[in-house]
């Protein structure tokens, strides 16, 4: 028995230490632009990357004053532009939260017999590069009356986030049974109750990581932005 525990543990060391150091590697991995990042911000030269130390000779937080408080003329409307930032990023989630989830719940849980057609369609969004469908989307949000207002911006980029968050909703939508939705019926809920009660609460971590992609998606989006 001895004899049979020992490769074992053997092999189970090895993995946990292979384990380990795949954890370090791709933890400096990650960290080495954003210290990079640092050592440029620190150095009132910005030359330090270029020049092989590990730290500034006389780090400053100068380049961060000047941040705070709009010191260079291209940082005039910083806060106003990173105020922007904020609306568009949580707006595009909550949006894109709200359409998806209504969305994954009349498809996935109101048997619809076309829920699978009407979700396949809407990933086709994906097929057309982004860049393809800016100039329809100048001229739409031209027609409204929209040009220069971040609403116009939310709505791109609902439009590409929602796709994929209803893909994502509804097949994380099949681990919930459907004898919960056919109980709360039969006690009187509406299909409103039923979503708000059974189907979100349910539903909330995959809300959290749509939500999360919403976000991300809105605050890295710079083209319908610029334009």
């Amino acid at each position: 028995l001895a004899r049979v525990r020992r490769p074992y543990r053997l092999r189970r060391l090895t993995g946990d230490t292979g384990a380990v150091v795949l954890a370090v590697v791709l933890l400096l991995w990650w960290l080495l632009p954003v210290y990079n990042m640092m050592l440029i911000a620190l150095d009132p030269e910005g030359d330090t990357e270029f020049t092989g130390d590990i730290w500034p000779a006389a780090p400053t937080l100068e380049a961060f004053r000047g941040v705070l408080f709009q010191r260079y003329w291209y940082l005039q409307d910083f806060w106003h532009q990173l105020g922007n930032s904020f609306v568009i990023g949580i707006m595009t989630m909550v949006l894109t939260v709200l359409i998806a989830s209504l969305a994954s719940f009349a498809l996935g849980r109101m048997r619809l017999g076309t829920g699978s057609v009407i979700s396949t369609a809407a990933l086709l969004v994906y097929m057309v590069p982004a860049y393809f469908l800016v100039i329809p989307f100048y001229l739409l949000m031209h027609g409204y009356g929209l040009m220069d207002s971040l609403w116009a911006v939310i709505a791109a980029d609902v439009t590409f986030a929602v796709p994929y968050a209803v893909l994502i909703l509804q097949w994380y939508g099949r681990l919930i049974p459907m004898e919960l939705d056919e109980a709360a019926r039969i006690d009187g809920a509406s299909p409103g109750q039923v979503y708000v009660k059974i189907y979100l609460p349910l539903m909330a971590p995959a809300l959290a990581a749509v939500g999360t992609y919403a976000l991300l998606t809105a605050w890295n989006e710079y083209l319908y932005q610029f334009i």
